[in-house]
């Protein structure tokens, strides 16, 4: 048990870092993600209450951040297909 926790632990801690170098904003969120459940389920095995909150609200504000730019793209998308459409209207008038 002690060997898989402390696997658990160091993997959350390389992606911690891993998603720190990231170019863009969504990779870094998405890995940070990643790495916060794997160090959240790392304090849980430890039972360290203090930290188990911190990597809660990081994941939960990686998951608000992600679902923010989601729907950004998706308005941007619509957009650009209404913009699409009614330029197709004109053209064939």
């Amino acid at each position: 048990m002690d060997l898989w926790r402390e696997i658990v632990g160091w993997a959350g801690s390389a992606l911690l870092i891993i998603s720190i170098l990231q170019p863009t904003i969504s990779r870094l969120r998405w890995l940070n993600l990643g790495a916060s459940s794997l160090l959240m389920a790392y304090n849980l095995m430890l039972g360290s209450a203090p930290m188990v909150a911190l990597n809660i609200t990081l994941i939960a504000i990686n998951c608000w951040y992600l679902f923010v730019v989601a729907r950004a793209a998706r308005a941007k998308t619509a957009n650009a297909t209404a913009l699409s459409e009614e330029s197709d209207r004109r053209a064939r008038r």
